[in-house]
């Protein structure tokens, strides 16, 4: 097993690849109380067009088979369910799934390692049928249309559909009514096969436990299962054009006031690690212009453009770069003008270097806080690996970012490239 210690934050990595593939990471913190475990396969939304391992030909999946996947395993064999078996060991279960991968956790004081070793088996054991599969479709028809009333969602996923035109960003994560009546056991044992390998997947431990016996059971459990080391997945992503796909949208909701989205559609960097950093630098242009703090924020409220809902966000994935602003408005069209002349003219602002110092060292602050929690740890631990960077080369990232790079993305947002994504309040009948 190899041994990190990453002094300036007193630190103890301990990592190992397994024969079957599987990358383990544990992380020992003996002044904490709880532990906190992830085991996550590289397996999201995103991934619609693979080749099957096995095979030597493309398919093609429905959008949302990745979430619909991550509810159905804890549908066990025996009729028995995951999650209840989890809590039974006296620890707090949980699983997601986002645009690039799908995590299994839970987190408490006790029985971590019986829980752990369940962990891995119910991950590994696989159950669909024709029936169950479904019945879980009405489920998540029904979360489809809970979703249909959430206004953040509406906005987010509005902006990226009229951003994106064949990245699989501009279908929501949970699919659609068409792509989910799509999904058979078939395609989910399909799916399952290929991107739950252990070669595809990664298991991060973290709090207090003894490393030594952490790693001999998890070495154990996977000794029994048979499987072998494969090469990496094959997957596509379709060709996403420069253009944006339409400059506005409007719909009704039950909402109080309208609610305005703007949304710049950037160009990400072809390589992983460069692209985290884009977002790094992204986030950090748009809080020396838009935070609080800041002269365009106080003017906003100023003149009654915006409130207390008012947000901003970098977004990136594999082949995709934006940023979003948000805010309820009862003046939508105005602070549209005022966002856009904001954003475009930054390429011709010069900034200020004792601010861009301030927003890195306020940027390492928050790093380093976020380190407090197990969870936050955990789960930011194991997202910034597929991008060929731990955790702890994050604050070297940030230190590394120059005025050059924030200058390169404000040259980077153009107006033809901006979208508007608008939530007007329902006319009473």
């Amino acid at each position: 097993m190899k041994h990190q210690y990453y002094q300036q934050f007193n630190e103890h990595v301990y990592s190992k690849e397994l024969a079957n593939g599987l990358l383990v990471y544990l992380i020992p913190k003996t002044d904490y109380n709880k532990t906190f475990v992830t085991f996550t396969t590289n397996y999201g939304s995103f991934d619609q067009s693979f080749i099957p391992i096995g095979k030597t030909r493309k398919v093609n999946q429905p959008a949302g088979i990745a979430h619909f996947l991550e509810h159905k395993l804890f549908a066990m064999p025996d009729k028995s369910d995951a999650f209840e078996k989890l809590s039974s060991f006296g620890v707090s279960p949980n699983a997601f799934t986002s645009f690039d991968k799908t995590s299994y956790l839970f987190s408490g004081t006790k029985n971590i390692k019986e829980a752990l070793n369940y962990l891995l088996d119910f991950v590994q054991t696989p159950y669909f049928t024709a029936g169950s599969v479904k019945k879980e479709q009405g489920i998540i028809a029904e979360e489809l249309l809970m979703y249909q009333d959430y206004p953040n969602q509406r906005l987010m996923y509005g902006i990226f559909r009229n951003l994106y035109k064949n990245h699989p960003l501009n279908t929501e994560i949970i699919g659609t009514m068409e792509s989910i009546h799509k999904i058979t056991a078939h395609k989910l044992y399909q799916a399952y096969h290929t991107f739950y390998h252990p070669s595809n997947m990664v298991l991060t431990v973290i709090g207090n436990f003894d490393h030594k016996e952490i790693i001999s059971l998890i070495e154990e459990n996977q000794a029994k299962k048979g499987f072998e080391k494969v090469a990496p997945i094959k997957r596509f992503l379709p060709k996403e054009p420069k253009a944006i796909v339409k400059p506005s949208e409007e719909i009704s909701m039950s909402v109080n006031m309208p609610y305005l989205g703007v949304g710049f559609k950037l160009t990400p960097a072809e390589n992983i690690t460069k692209l985290y950093q884009q977002e790094l630098a992204l986030s950090i242009l748009l809080k020396m212009y838009l935070s609080p703090t800041s002269d365009n924020y106080q003017n906003l409220l100023k003149k009654g453009l915006i409130n207390q809902s008012f947000m901003f966000s970098p977004m990136q994935s594999v082949g995709a770069l934006a940023l979003l602003v948000a805010s309820m408005t009862e003046k939508p069209a105005l602070l549209e003008q005022e966002i856009k002349r904001i954003l475009v003219n930054l390429k011709r602002k010069t900034i200020d270097e004792a601010a861009f110092a301030r927003e890195k060292k306020v940027m390492q602050g928050g790093f380093i806080r976020a380190l407090n929690s197990l969870e936050n740890f955990n789960i930011s631990f194991m997202s910034t690996l597929p991008y060929g960077i731990t955790l702890f080369d994050i604050p070297q990232l940030i230190e590394s970012l120059t005025i050059a790079d924030l200058s390169a993305l404000a040259s980077d947002i153009k107006a033809k490239n901006m979208t508007t994504f608008l939530i007007n309040p329902e006319k009473a009948k």
